[in-house]
């Protein structure tokens, strides 16, 4: 018997079994961590991931078969005992799908016949101009269906495509995954208005309801709220008191600080540094002609925290953004624009409970806002909360489908969960989406590095430095990758140049400071390190939370061989929500840490803390449904 099995396992040695089996199971398991996904994600049927497990498991028996008969040297002639076998395991799949799934369910995506979506209205006007017009009236439109609970509504960013789209309505809604579609166009001529609107079942293309409304001008809110009510009426939505007060509220009484927000409100959602520029100056346009006018002093809050965000001004206009948002809410505390925008100021100080606060009560008011449920989502992320953030990004995706940088952000919490396969997957879908999203680039590449993908991981950020010179976001995360390679003199270029560019607080002078410690000039890394002390005791003073800031303590106490100290603040940051243990453990900086038990004790208490997280994400996602 002993000299059956060993024979055996020799065998399987000689034809390549195991390896053949490995590379199947590890294919198997990033299929169906995929698969699993996409049905959460989009709610799709459960049998979905039932028959695609079915046959995955079935498929290691034909793959083990086909790994025995032609796993050997040279070539192997096809044998009719293996189409016998193979047809069995075949037959085996098909039983048991039917099995898993039942004959009666079907494997299609069924709409929500309460979620809709709303189509660019066309502009009739005979000036082109108005072309801002009739986006903002859908926008408002879409704005007052949100504000209803009972009502699931996909977002703008994710409709704008349709705009002149030749596709079907019924084709539109499958894609959108909506029970209901509305379309409209707008006509305007002086202070006369004509809007047509009309709902459509998206299953049927059936006609629900139509209707043309030929008002003044002056009348325009009312026509949004006699909208909104009519198609929650037509989709037996349950329309509370309260909902109903806040789409009868008028935002405005001054039509033409109205028509300044809408097109500043059109360029703010580019999110191009010209656009929002040109977006402030509407914003401040429209403030003039009605000083309280609360949106528009919340879009103007928003574009200065977009300044500090994306395009790289200075902190100071943070409080700006703080201000403005404050006050729009003292103007106006019931629509949800204003705490969106607070709580993105909070954020931007590391005011993380304040922020969280602020979005909760804008999902409150309006809970088919996805920004502040993206929001909300990134900020226990980064606190560490894990199994909760992922199911507000899943949250956030359903309702804005077409926001590359929500499926990034999806990425990035499946990096600190270690599901690496996930990762790379959205980290890369959110670059097809959107190519020029600089982001990916830079976490994808820590990916590869902290997997010892290094050639992959350079190759990475040279694409994103050739797309984006001028970055410094970029910059610094291809001086990171440089950094792991050993590359001390591009390291330092690339260092350089992104201090160039960036305000004093968003320098990478640790990093700099580490440069010239290797390189001997302990004078100048001295000099480095106590810039950047000033600016995170000037954060620690204003009660910043972010746990990069003990983190970015630690990494200077490491620097100057510190170790004790520095592992007391990587405790720090593990407990204010540190969790990419993974790139810490790796990190160049912390190599002369990596034999210190005291680090080695902070990686495997924050790898138990990730695994408990994992653990539990697939109960906290399945609770969203």
């Amino acid at each position: 018997m002993t000299n059956t099995l060993a024979m055996f396992f020799a065998e399987l040695k000689l034809r390549n079994v195991r390896k053949t089996m490995a590379i199947y199971v590890s294919t198997a398991l990033t299929t169906l961590g995929v698969v699993k996904l996409f049905t959460e994600v989009y709610d799709l049927p459960e049998a979905i991931f039932k028959v695609v497990a079915v046959l995955l498991t079935c498929g290691s028996v034909s793959a083990f078969l086909f790994a025995w008969f032609h796993g050997g040297a040279g070539a192997q002639q096809p044998q009719k005992k293996e189409f016998l076998l193979h047809a069995l395991v075949l037959l085996a799949a098909i039983v048991l799908s039917f099995r898993v799934t039942g004959f009666q369910k079907t494997i299609s995506r069924v709409p929500d016949d309460r979620t809709i979506a709303v189509l660019p209205f066309k502009n009739l006007s005979d000036s082109k101009e108005d072309e801002y017009f009739s986006i903002g009236i859908t926008d408002d439109i879409l704005t007052q269906l949100s504000k209803i609970k009972d009502l699931k509504v996909i977002s703008r960013t994710s409709v704008m495509k349709y705009k002149d789209s030749e596709k079907t309505v019924r084709e539109i809604a499958a894609e959108l995954g909506v029970g209901a579609i509305l379309e409209g166009s707008v006509r305007r001529v002086g202070n006369k208005v004509r809007i047509v609107g009309g709902l459509i079942n998206g299953h049927t293309d059936e006609r629900i309801w139509d209707e043309r409304y030929d008002r003044d001008i002056k009348d325009i809110f009312a026509i949004q709220s006699e909208v909104a009510q009519r198609i929650a009426a037509a989709l037996k939505a349950q329309l509370s008191p309260e909902e109903l007060k806040r789409i009868d509220r008028k935002p405005t009484e001054n039509l033409d600080a109205y028509a300044y927000y809408l097109r500043g409100r059109e360029l703010y959602y580019r999110y191009t540094r010209d656009d929002n520029e040109k977006a402030i100056d509407l914003f401040k346009k429209a403030i003039i002609l009605d000083p309280s006018y609360a949106l528009a002093y919340a879009g103007l809050g928003d574009a200065y925290a977009q300044r500090v965000q994306r395009f790289n001004f200075p902190d100071a206009w943070n409080d700006s953004s703080l201000a403005l948002a404050q006050h729009a809410i003292a103007l106006d505390p019931n629509i949800a624009e204003p705490y969106k925008a607070l709580g993105l100021a909070y954020y931007q100080h590391g005011w993380l409970l304040k922020a969280m606060e602020e979005y909760r009560k804008a999902i409150d008011l309006n809970p088919n806002f996805a920004s502040p449920v993206a929001n909300l989502s990134r900020i226990l992320r980064d606190t560490g909360r894990l199994n909760e953030a992922l199911p507000l990004m899943e949250r956030s995706i359903i309702i804005n489908p077409g926001r590359a940088t929500y499926y990034f952000d999806l990425g990035l919490l499946y990096i600190y969960l270690a599901q690496d396969s996930l990762a790379e997957h959205w980290l890369r879908y959110s670059m097809r989406i959107q190519p020029d999203l600089t982001y990916p680039y830079n976490d994808l590449a820590k990916l590869y590095a902290t997997q010892g993908k290094l050639n992959e991981a350079k190759a990475l950020m040279d694409q994103s430095v050739t797309q984006s010179p001028d970055d410094p976001f970029v910059l610094v995360g291809a001086g990171e990758i440089a950094l792991w390679l050993g590359n001390l003199a591009k390291a330092k270029q690339y260092f350089e140049h992104a201090s160039e560019l960036s305000p004093v607080e968003s320098r990478p002078t640790t990093q700099l400071a580490y440069i010239a410690w290797k390189e001997g000039r302990q004078a100048d890394a001295e000099r480095l390190i106590a810039q950047s002390l000033v600016a995170l005791k000037k954060y620690a003073a204003e009660g910043n939370e972010d746990c990069s800031l003990p983190y970015d303590n630690a990494r200077i106490l490491t620097i100057q061989g510190k170790n004790h100290e520095a592992c007391q603040l990587l405790a720090q940051a593990v407990k204010a929500g540190w969790r990419h243990y993974r790139w810490t453990a790796q990190e160049p900086i912390f190599r002369n840490l990596r034999s210190d038990p005291e680090f080695t004790q902070i990686i495997r208490l924050t790898q138990a803390l990730v695994d408990e997280e994992r653990g539990s994400v697939t109960s906290a996602a399945e609770s969203l449904q």
